[in-house]
């Protein structure tokens, strides 16, 4: 049997990159013309993008056996997100982070298994990321990739883009956040995780 899990809406390219201080005041100072940058070609390279699906009021899931459509929780795709990571950057000695990227190209992602025996909803584990305080958005999960009972999907379909806007870029202090979560401050909720104060008062030379 052909075990279907498919995601229509928006699709995400997102970089989070450690920044240097330096390459920080450049792109506060230059806001969405670095993307035209040559020396910043970087943000869709390496191993800082999250790629994946943004689950949102648009995103329409539908999970398939054979062609049919099966019982299943969706919100559970959303329960448990990685915070993996994010953590990477806290524990290293990066101070900012800039986030780079788009999530707004209408697209469709499929993952499928050939599976025996009887479906199990329970098989299913999503790796998802919550990116609320670093988008600046409530309930802002992108969806990454999917496992059943293990196992990788043996085929994995994106189709269908439609083009895309790129996001204003954003320096994130990580010495604010540092600071905040140390005194018990929440990960998910709560206001944007802190930019320089002042736009660029910590910036300048």
């Amino acid at each position: 049997m052909e075990l279907t899990f498919t995601a229509h809406g928006h699709s995400c390219d997102l970089a989070l990159h450690p920044v240097s201080e330096k390459t920080a005041r450049r792109i506060e100072e230059f806001g969405t013309e670095v993307y035209s940058m040559r020396a910043l070609e970087w943000w869709r390279k390496g191993k800082t993008a999250t790629w994946g699906m943004k689950i949102d009021d648009i995103c329409h899931i539908q999970i398939a056996l054979d062609g049919r459509p099966v019982e299943f929780d969706y919100g559970r795709i959303v329960e448990d997100p990685l915070k993996i990571r994010r953590r990477m950057y806290l524990d290293s000695r990066a101070k900012y982070l800039c986030v780079l990227g788009f999530d707004n190209e209408i697209c469709k992602f499929s993952w499928s298994w050939d599976i025996e025996g009887p479906f199990d909803p329970s098989g299913f584990e999503f790796m998802v990321h919550q990116w609320d305080r670093i988008m600046g958005e409530t309930g802002y999960y992108i969806l990454d990739e999917v496992r059943y009972e293990g196992v990788f999907a043996t085929n994995h379909d994106w189709c269908d883009p439609s083009g895309f806007t790129l996001v204003e870029p954003r320096i994130i202090d990580l010495a604010q956040v540092r600071r905040e979560l140390e005194t018990g401050g929440p990960e998910h909720e709560g206001p944007p995780f802190p930019s320089p104060q002042g736009k660029s008062d910590t910036l300048r030379d």
